[in-house]
């Protein structure tokens, strides 16, 4: 049975902040935030740029990441 071309699919998308109370703690925090469907995308960004500005007056060490989860599959078809 061959194989037909693959398909890629992309996940939701998910936002996390990461950063430390105070530069010799060892306690740390993560935030995560996810929408649901791509045309939230930018209210994601949003929330992800205000989350990282207000903890970062507070606490050490805040980051923003973004990231996406994608995968193919490819279907058999018959011979």
């Amino acid at each position: 049975m061959p194989l037909q071309p693959p398909e890629t699919s992309t996940s939701e998308v998910t936002w996390t902040v990461n950063g430390r109370l105070s530069d010799n703690s060892i306690t740390s925090f993560q935030v995560k935030v996810t929408v649901e469907g791509p045309q939230a995308e930018a209210e994601g960004d949003a929330c992800l740029q205000a989350l990282v500005d207000t903890l970062g007056a507070r606490f050490v060490g805040v980051t923003g990441t973004k990231g996406y989860t994608s995968y193919a599959t490819r279907a058999m078809t018959p011979s």
